[in-house]
């Protein structure tokens, strides 16, 4: 499948995920990025794409935009309906989905998907993802590391890299499963100075991640559970913000967070961070919806990063 059509469906899916209403072909084809030629043709692709979406599993509802008139027929998807119900993975499928989220989220942040929100939003249809979409975005970007990782799990190959820690910098592991916990990307594996499996957070890695030439160097335990190694806290955590949220906005920043106080238009949120640069990427992607209160120094930080922009 080519870049341009995945987007298109991607951003289809993305469409009709968000509409809490049915919206029509005309809409579509006008709103929806990736949608080029004459009419037949983009009627001739939203159909391919139709047919496409439900053989990947997806359910199109189809459903008149007003019971008490005939009207031109109009598609949705319920969020019910599009939610998963995952049991058991091994950890190559849980490398493949790493990647696979890593690249939906890519598409959310191009400017022609943006594009189509803000055009739906003008219709009136609300589309407040908040660029979570049921799934945690990290905003260091780790499609580099996913890569390899998912790489060195499929093959069982161990890996090499430099890693911000306070005593072993540079790790040897054998990777057995990456995956985000409370937003975030690790990776769990055996690390072969500690003798014992370990966890890394992605962010904290400083390197390129270099791949083992030889195959099949390891195996995962059978009894591998995952679930033990995840930390109940995020220990990496120097520094406590508050921040004022504004209502129903801000869903990653609140699940991270703790509400201190509520007010009619916005919450004051306490929030653990490592790093201030990453942690003001994050109140910069959600622009005006968040304001620093706590530290001040964080909050003059910040206000230096947009004079940046500005002047």
């Amino acid at each position: 499948m080519s870049d341009r059509k995945t987007e298109r469906l991607i951003n289809l899916t993305l469409a009709l995920l968000a509409t809490k209403r049915y919206l029509k072909k005309s809409e579509i084809l006008a709103n929806v990025a990736g949608y080029e030629g004459s009419p037949e043709s983009q009627d001739r692709m939203f159909e391919r794409d139709k047919d496409d979406l439900r053989s990947l599993g997806i359910d199109i509802e189809v459903g008149d935009l007003d019971i008490f008139f005939e009207d031109e027929p109009g598609y949705r998807i319920a969020q019910n309906s599009y939610e998963l119900n995952i049991t058991e993975l091994t950890p190559r499928d849980l490398a493949l989905l790493s990647v696979a989220a890593n690249y939906w989220n890519g598409s959310i942040l191009a400017a022609d998907a943006q594009s189509g929100i803000r055009k739906l939003n003008s219709l009136g249809i609300p589309t407040a993802f908040d660029f979570d979409l049921r799934i945690k975005y990290k905003f260091e970007n780790p499609a580099q590391h996913l890569d390899i990782l998912s790489e060195a799990i499929t093959t069982r190959r161990s890996v090499t890299f430099s890693y911000d820690s306070y005593s072993l910098k540079f790790r040897q592991i054998d990777p057995y499963r990456i995956l985000i916990w409370n937003g975030y990307w690790y990776l769990i594996g055996f690390d072969h100075d500690r003798k014992d499996i370990r966890i890394f957070k992605l962010s904290r890695m400083v390197s390129d991640i270099k791949l083992s030439k030889k195959k099949s160097v390891f195996e995962i335990p059978e009894e591998f559970d995952a679930e033990k190694y995840l930390p109940t806290i995020d220990l990496q955590i120097q520094h406590l913000a508050k921040i004022r949220v504004k209502k129903g906005v801000g869903l990653i920043l609140r699940e991270r967070g703790k509400v201190l106080q509520e007010a009619e238009d916005s919450d004051l949120v306490e929030i653990g961070y490592e790093n201030e640069a990453t942690f003001l990427r994050e109140i910069l992607w959600n622009g005006t919806n968040v304001e620093i209160i706590e530290p001040i120094n964080l909050r003059e930080l910040l206000v230096s990063t947009l004079n940046e922009f500005v002047l």
